[in-house]
């Protein structure tokens, strides 16, 4: 089995202290809809969210990047398999 490890790690509690925030609003939007509220007032939040899950996906990358990678690429003589792996999480992040 691969094991995987992590560069987020300085990240960490950023990314903790964004995802629990998300999770509140993510239940503020359910309780939203719960009580229907108006169309626009939730899709406002839903796009908060949105930017937050982008915010926390870009500091998880940058980490991934200068760390995973980086380390894959020096140290490791599977650079091309790590470098397609990369592609691939770029083109799921850059899908529209």
């Amino acid at each position: 089995m691969q094991t995987h490890s992590h560069s987020y790690t300085n990240d960490k509690q950023e990314i903790l202290v964004r995802l629990r925030r998300m999770e509140g609003q993510l239940k503020g939007i359910q309780k939203m809809v719960e009580e229907d509220k108006y169309c626009v007032d939730v899709l406002n939040q839903l796009s908060s969210i949105i930017a937050a899950t982008q915010k926390v996906a870009n500091i998880v990358m940058k980490d991934h990047i200068q760390g995973c990678v980086r380390n894959a690429l020096t140290h490791n003589d599977r650079s091309e398999e790590h470098v397609n792996e990369l592609i691939s999480v770029v083109e799921k992040f850059t899908k529209k």
